[in-house]
C-alpha cells in the first residue's frame, strides 16, 4: 500500500515539473511586451500627418503618416509599420512629373509658292496648319504685309528681315487675302504682290500651338525652357497657366520708359531680351506667356485690340479643354473664369480678376 502512494506522488511531481517548464517556455516565445510597440506607432504616425507633407528626406526614411493618419498605426511589429509608412507617403507626396516643350516649329519652303517679280516668295505649302511664310527679296526699305482674314480684321506684319517669316493665319478657315507693301518713307505704300489663299484649316487651333513673327521661339529659347520646370508636377491644364502666369506677374517689371518710345505699328517683341531683363511692354507680357503656354501644349492667342474704349493693349486667352477659348482668363474657382491681364496684374492690385477694371475688345489675334 505504501509502494502505491509513492508512485502516485512521484506522478505527480514529474507532471507538476513539465508544466512548470512549458509556461517558462511560452513566455519567452511573448517577448517583446506590447509596451515596446507603442512608442514605434506613435513615432511612425503622428497625430499631424495630414497637415504637412513630408520632404524627400523625411518620407525617405518612413517619417511620414499615413494619407488619413490612419493605416498605418494598426501593424503589429515596428518593421511592417516603418515600411507601411514609406508606402503611404509616397501616395501623398506631389507629383515629380516633368512636362518637356513641345516645340511645333514652322519650315519653307516648301511645295506650294508663290513668287513675285522682285523675288519675294510666299510660301503657303503649310495653310492647313495655320501659317505662311514670306522672303522679302526687293529693295524696298520699309515692308509691311497685309493679311485680310475671311471675318473681317486685316493685320499687318513689318518685315524687317530678308530670311524667311512666318506669319499667322488666326482667323478660322475662308479665303486670305495677302498683300505685301512697300515703300522707302512716307505712308504711301505700293502693292509689291498679293496672293489669295483659300485655307481649310486641320484643326481650329492649329495656328496658336507654333511660334510666328510677333511670337518667336525655338527650342532654345529660355522663357521656354523654364516653362517646363515651372511647370513640373502640374498635372492639369489649370495648374501649368496659374504656375506660369503667377510666375510672371510676380518677377517681370512694366517698362514704362519703352512704353513711351516703342512704336506699336511696328514692333516685334524680343523674348530673349526681354527675358534676361524680366521687363517690358504689354506686348512683350502676352508674348512671353503664350510662348511658354505653348510649348506646354496650351494653344494660346496673343490678343491685340483696345481696353476702355480708347487704351490700345495686348494680352493672352487660352483654350482650355471643356471650356474652349477663355479670354484673358488665369483663376477659375469652380463656377467662373477670372480675367487675366498679366500686363495689369505685375502693377499691382489683384492679380487674379480684372474683369471689373476694363472693357477688352481684341482687334487681332496672334
Amino acid at each position: 500500500m505504501k509502494v502505491k502512494r509513492f508512485g502516485k506522488l512521484t506522478v505527480f511531481l514529474l507532471v507538476a515539473l513539465l508544466m512548470a517548464a512549458l509556461l517558462f517556455g511560452c513566455k519567452k516565445e511573448e517577448e517583446p511586451a506590447p509596451t515596446t510597440a507603442a512608442p514605434t506607432t506613435t513615432t511612425v504616425a503622428p497625430t499631424d500627418a495630414t497637415t504637412e507633407e513630408p520632404s524627400e528626406d523625411e518620407s525617405s526614411e518612413g517619417g511620414g503618416g499615413g494619407g488619413n493618419g490612419g493605416s498605418g498605426s494598426r501593424g503589429s511589429g515596428g518593421q511592417q509599420q516603418t515600411t507601411q509608412a514609406k508606402t503611404t507617403a509616397a501616395t501623398t507626396a506631389k507629383s515629380t512629373s516633368y512636362y518637356p516643350p513641345q516645340v511645333i516649329g514652322t519650315s519653307a519652303p516648301g511645295t506650294a509658292t508663290e513668287t513675285f517679280s522682285d523675288g519675294t516668295v510666299i510660301d503657303y505649302s503649310n495653310s492647313a496648319d495655320g501659317y505662311i511664310m514670306i522672303k522679302y527679296s526687293g529693295a524696298h526699305s520699309n515692308v509691311r504685309v497685309q493679311i485680310a482674314t475671311p471675318e473681317g480684321p486685316t493685320p499687318t506684319y513689318p518685315i524687317f528681315s530678308t530670311g524667311w517669316e512666318t506669319l499667322p493665319l488666326t482667323n478660322g478657315n475662308g479665303t486670305y487675302n495677302i498683300k505685301v507693301l512697300a515703300n522707302d518713307g512716307g505712308n504711301q505704300y505700293a502693292v509689291a504682290g498679293s496672293l489669295a489663299l483659300p485655307v481649310s484649316l486641320s484643326y481650329s487651333t492649329a495656328a496658336f500651338y507654333r511660334p510666328n513673327i510677333f511670337c518667336n521661339y525655338n527650342a532654345g529659347t529660355p522663357c521656354v525652357g523654364y516653362a517646363a520646370e515651372l511647370t513640373r508636377g502640374c498635372d492639369t491644364e489649370v495648374a501649368k497657366i496659374e504656375a506660369i502666369y503667377n510666375y510672371v506677374v510676380g518677377n517681370f517689371k512694366y517698362d514704362y520708359e519703352k512704353a513711351s518710345s516703342v512704336s506699336t505699328s511696328a514692333y516685334i517683341p524680343n523674348l530673349n531680351s526681354v527675358w534676361a531683363s524680366k521687363s517690358g511692354i504689354c506686348f512683350d507680357y502676352a508674348s512671353t506667356m503664350a510662348a511658354m503656354l505653348r510649348t506646354q501644349g496650351l494653344p494660346t492667342r496673343v490678343c491685340v485690340g483696345n481696353v476702355n474704349g480708347g487704351t490700345y493693349h495686348a494680352w493672352i486667352s487660352v483654350y482650355v479643354k471643356g471650356s474652349g477659348w477663355v479670354n484673358g482668363i488665369i483663376q477659375f474657382d469652380g463656377n467662373s473664369w477670372k480675367l487675366m491681364d498679366p500686363t495689369f496684374a505685375s502693377t499691382g492690385g489683384n492679380k487674379y480678376d480684372w474683369s471689373q477694371k476694363g472693357s477688352y475688345a481684341a482687334m487681332y489675334y496672334y
